[in-house]
Parts: structure tokens; C-alpha cells; sequence
């Protein structure tokens, strides 16, 4: 026979949502849309079980809840508060309501958290009810739950808590010292009939007492705000009696450290009823104000993560970013991913240094950074690293996509076209030479985290494929070309988009870099086909083809008709030489790809 459960629900979607999850099931589920009814049935039909909707109203959630733990025939009935949405503070306001369990609608297993409520009953382990059940103490956790509408703004919450404090605790003054990553903040109010003197002596003895609490926090440069009061407290306040009653309660985080202080003062002496009304809003108040401080470094991380990172990466990535940080409890310590990684350099920058003033080289660098890091943004790229003139950039890391090495070719390919629009103003090129660029990009399994040491950090990658990529930017130079990608680049391109995607691939030589015993196939990316001729590749095509078989002679041969295609073409006249020097002294244990030597 299944369990009959009780619900209080208003929305029919939400009975609708709850009905579905309870069908075919052990639970049969009885719904009600009025908490007083529902008191009724609890006491007709004694369910099973009960659910209550967090947020229900006349009456609230938590009035209905306490009174039903405070009555001795329903008590027994196992109780669970449950949220269809995000629910602050659930701990407190289950334990304060005397609920038996709270159930996040949207993460937990509905079925389960039932199981868990059933055996709770079972073992008669259910709540022992709220921890308070007088109106006034009710009254008082009413109105600091609903703070929590304030809580990120740090003036207003403390404004609001410490007029409940002197409405209440029948004070003329409070004040609340909180400690936070970078300082502390002073709140106080006082009755209008204080003096300054009295003002300064109240603030003297709060700060003082807040030192011996969290020391080094520099609190005397600190200045106190005092925040406007609501209630008529200046009745409090007489000149016939000494404001001598003082009391200091800390607040406390969920890991034991000490976050600040509530301090009060009154005249003659407090008494039993004044100072557990005190320890009550203090201990409402402490997780509410922990979560602010809480929220506040959140904000201010995220601010400062915007800024820093505004210039190198994409608006997305960082919305991303800051998601993730506020999701997990700790940075990752390093994790193996795909990315492709994009090194790019100036050519001759040495002897374009040479030839210029410190602050001319500067600001030029700049404005090519600038334009270069609007690129690799445009496509999901995120900067790595600035080496001198050099960027490294990464497509895949801290953000990934399912074509980070397309993306990468086009920030190289447009970072190509976008070279004759930075300004080069005053600076100065060597003779006959023109400004240009390396770029070299490599797509496989790096190790991505923070890395560094215990005094700085930085989020970066590490492995061998890092250095191949490296490797691709420098051979720009041995070949001639503007742009080279490795075989792994143009493979993961033919994965995600079946093609191409209009890239021009011109496959150019098979190379071991220093320290590898496997061959990379390697390509320069040409601007389009008619940038070199088809007589040009066939040549080279049928050229290379031989040189990988060991043929140097007709493999020269053919060399030899693509430089007379195109004179200049580096890759060309590169083959030739090796053909001819390797029909000379032919290398040993020849298998089709040459080694380098140097990094």
C-alpha cells in the first residue's frame, strides 16, 4: 500500500510536476492550496508524510511549519520544507521552523529525500521541534529573513539589523564591525541625544573590543558610518543614568573564523530577557552577514577578473570563467585538453629595435598587440602570454569549443590580411625590409592550470605540444611562409567541418623537431589558390613525393622547374639544396623527414 504524502502546494504546475515524479511510485500524493486546510487534514488523515512549499503565504511557511512541530498530535508527522528554486539559507530556516528536512526541487531526487524522510521517522529521528516558539522571537526571525533581499548591500543590512537590535533589545546605541579580504567596515547607529562624547567613547570601546577579536586589520584607519535610525530610541537614553552595560558578541564563519562584531551599550544593566534577545538576532543574523561578505568578494573577484582579462579575452569566456569560479570550491590543479596553441612573431625585431627608441618600440607594440589580441578574441581565443614581441594565444583553454583549431587558423589567417592596417608611425624599418609576421599553430593535448610558484601564479599550459607549436612559428622563417599548421591542425578542420572550411592547405615538408623521433606532417595556409600556380604545385607535389623516397636526382629535377615557377618561393629553393646535397652525402637510415636540430 503506498504512502499517502500531504503536499501544500498553490501552483497547479508545480502539483503537476510533483504528481509526475510520485506516479508509479510508493508515494501517492494529496494536494492542498490553503495552510489551514491542510492543518485540518493533518489532523483527519494523518498522512504519511508532509511537504511544504518554502515560499507559501497566510500563513507563512514558517509560522505554519513551527506550529505544527508545537503541537503535540501532528509533531510526529514527518515534515519536509521544499524549494522549486534557489533557497538561502535553508539550514537555518529549517532548523528555526523545526522542518525535518529541506528539498531542493531542481538538484535533489525527489523520491530519495522522501526515503531519507520516511527512515528518519523510522528511527525516531525526527526534528524536535523549532528552537523557539514565542511570538516575539517569531516576529524577529520574520523580519531578518526577509533582510535577505539586502544582502548585497552591505549598508542597508546593517542599517536594517541594527535598528531591529535597539527596537528589541531596548538599546540607545549598536553598532557592527565586520572584517573582509581587503579591511574591515564600521556600522553604528545612536540615539540622537548622544553626545560626542558619548558617540566617541561607544565607537573607542566597540574597537577595542573588535582588535582582540580579528587583530591586524588596521581598524583605526577606518571610518565608522553612522546610519540613520528608525525607531524612537532616545527614550532609552537619559542623562540621570551612565551608559554603563556593555556587550560584545562575535560573528563567526561556517570554518570557525572570527568575522566581526555586534556591540551594544545601555544604561544601568542589561537584563536576562535583553541579552538573550541579543544572542537570538546575533545568531539570525551571523550566517546572514557571513553570506553578504560572502557575495560582496564574489562581486569584487569578478569585477577585477573583467578588468583583468577584458583586453585578452572573449566577453564569453569570461562570463564562463566567472560562472565556474562561483560553481566549484577550488581552482582545478591541472586537467590534460585539446586546445590549439598560436604562436606569432615579429620578423627581424632585433634589428628593428636597433633602429629605434625604447619608447617608440613600446608604443608600437601596443598598437599591434592591441590589434592582434582583437583577432585572436574575435575567434574564442583567449591570450596566453606576451614573450617580448611574441603572443601565444589558446583555443580550448579555460574555454572550450568543438573547432578550437578552425578557430585558431582563422585568428591566424585574419591577423595576416589585418598586418597593413597598424600604424607604424614613427617607427623605423631597416632597409628594403617590411613589416611582418611568423605565425605557427599545432592542435593537441596539453596540461592546462595555475601554474607557478606559492607567490605568483598564472592560469597557463604545458606539455610537448606547446613546444611544437612553438616550433611551427620559428620554421616560418626556414620556409618561407607567413603561416604554418601541423597535420594534427588541418585533421581536426577536416573532423569538425567535413572540409577545408575555404582554408588553402599547401602541404610543404615532414619534419622531426629536437628531442622527437616522429615525423609532423606541416602545411603553409595560402591566401587562396592562385597565390601560387598550378604548375608551381604540381612540380612541387611530384618534387617531394621522390625526395621522400630517397629519389634526389629526379626529385632535384623537379625542384628545379618550381623555383623557375617562382624564383623567390623559400620552400622551393630549400628542397633543392637539400636534394642537391643529399645526392652528395645521402643521410643514413633515410625516412622521408628531415630532423632539426635546434629549437
Amino acid at each position: 500500500m503506498n504512502s499517502k504524502i500531504l503536499i501544500l502546494e498553490p501552483s497547479k504546475t508545480t502539483q503537476s510536476f510533483l504528481n509526475d515524479k510520485l506516479n508509479n511510485t510508493k508515494y501517492t500524493a494529496t494536494f492542498e492550496t490553503d495552510g489551514l486546510k491542510m492543518l485540518n487534514l493533518m489532523y483527519t488523515t494523518k498522512p504519511a508524510a508532509v511537504l511544504i512549499n518554502a515560499k507559501s503565504v497566510n500563513p507563512r511557511t514558517s509560522e505554519l511549519v513551527r506550529l505544527i512541530k508545537s503541537v503535540e498530535a501532528l509533531k510526529n508527522i514527518p515534515l519536509a520544507i521544499y524549494a522549486t528554486s534557489d533557497f538561502t539559507f535553508e539550514n537555518a530556516y529549517m532548523t528555526n521552523t523545526g522542518a525535518d528536512i529541506f528539498i531542493h526541487l531542481e538538484t535533489d531526487s525527489l523520491i530519495e529525500r522522501l526515503d531519507d524522510l520516511m527512515l528518519l521517522a523510522k528511527n525516531n529521528q525526527l526534528s524536535g521541534g523549532p528552537i523557539f516558539c514565542d511570538i516575539m522571537k517569531s516576529g524577529i526571525a520574520e523580519r531578518i529573513f526577509s533582510y535577505i533581499k539586502d544582502i548585497g548591500d552591505l549598508g542597508t543590512l546593517a542599517q536594517n539589523f541594527l535598528n531591529l537590535l535597539t527596537e528589541f533589545c531596548e538599546i540607545p546605541a549598536a553598532s557592527l564591525y565586520l572584517s573582509e579580504e581587503d579591511g574591515a567596515e564600521i556600522f553604528y547607529i545612536t540615539a540622537s541625544s548622544f553626545t560626542e562624547t558619548e558617540v566617541n567613547d561607544f565607537i573607542k570601546v566597540c574597537t577595542s573590543e573588535f582588535e582582540m577579536v580579528v587583530p591586524d586589520t588596521n581598524i583605526l584607519q577606518v571610518t565608522p558610518q553612522c546610519l540613520k535610525t528608525q525607531y524612537p530610541i532616545d527614550k532609552y537614553h537619559t542623562a540621570s543614568i551612565p551608559l554603563s552595560a556593555f556587550q560584545t558578541i562575535k560573528l563567526i564563519s561556517q570554518d570557525g573564523g572570527n568575522i566581526g562584531t555586534v556591540n551594544v551599550v545601555r544604561e544601568g544593566a542589561f537584563t536576562t530577557h535583553q541579552l538573550d534577545l541579543l544572542q537570538f538576532c546575533t545568531m539570525l543574523f551571523n550566517s546572514l552577514v557571513e553570506n553578504a561578505i560572502t557575495l560582496k568578494k564574489k562581486i569584487k573577484f569578478e569585477k577585477n577578473i573583467r578588468r583583468a582579462f577584458s583586453r585578452f579575452v572573449p566577453e564569453q569566456i569570461i562570463d564562463e570563467l566567472v560562472d565556474g569560479a562561483a560553481s566549484s570550491d577550488k581552482v582545478s590543479v591541472g586537467e590534460k585538453r585539446d586546445v590549439a596553441i598560436l604562436f606569432s612573431d615579429i620578423r627581424s625585431f632585433t634589428s628593428i629595435s636597433e633602429l629605434n627608441k625604447p619608447e617608440t618600440i613600446v608604443a608600437f607594440l601596443n598598437r599591434y598587440f592591441t590589434t592582434m589580441c582583437t583577432i585572436i578574441k574575435k575567434h574564442g581565443g583567449t591570450i596566453d602570454k606576451f614573450i617580448g614581441d611574441a603572443i601565444m594565444a589558446l583555443f580550448g583553454a579555460p574555454v572550450s569549443y568543438e573547432d578550437n583549431a578552425r578557430r585558431a587558423l582563422a585568428a591566424a589567417y585574419e591577423m595576416r590580411e589585418a598586418l597593413p592596417s597598424v600604424p607604424l608611425e614613427d617607427l623605423v624599418l631597416p632597409p628594403g625590409m617590411t613589416f611582418n609576421i611568423g605565425i605557427g599553430i599545432h592542435y593537441g593535448d596539453v596540461i592546462v592550470g595555475s601554474i607557478g610558484s606559492s607567490d605568483k601564479t598564472d592560469y597557463s599550459v604545458i606539455g610537448d605540444n606547446v613546444n611544437l607549436a612553438s616550433r611551427m612559428e620559428g620554421l616560418t622563417k626556414t620556409y618561407g611562409s607567413m603561416i604554418l599548421v601541423t597535420d594534427a591542425v588541418k585533421k581536426d578542420i577536416y573532423k569538425t567541418t567535413g572540409g577545408t572550411d575555404g582554408f588553402e592547405f599547401r602541404y610543404l615538408d615532414d619534419v622531426k623537431v629536437k628531442g622527437k623521433e616522429k615525423a609532423v606532417p606541416i602545411y603553409a595556409i595560402d591566401r587562396n589558390r592562385e597565390e601560387f600556380s598550378e604548375a608551381y604545385r604540381d612540380f612541387y607535389t611530384k618534387g617531394f613525393e621522390l625526395y621522400k623516397e630517397g629519389n634526389w636526382t629526379l626529385a632535384r629535377e623537379y625542384f628545379e622547374k618550381a623555383v623557375s615557377e617562382i624564383n623567390d618561393d623559400k620552400a622551393a629553393n630549400l628542397m633543392l639544396e637539400r636534394c642537391i646535397e643529399f645526392e652528395k652525402n645521402p643521410p643514413e637510415n633515410w625516412d622521408g623527414a628531415i630532423t632539426f636540430h635546434t629549437k
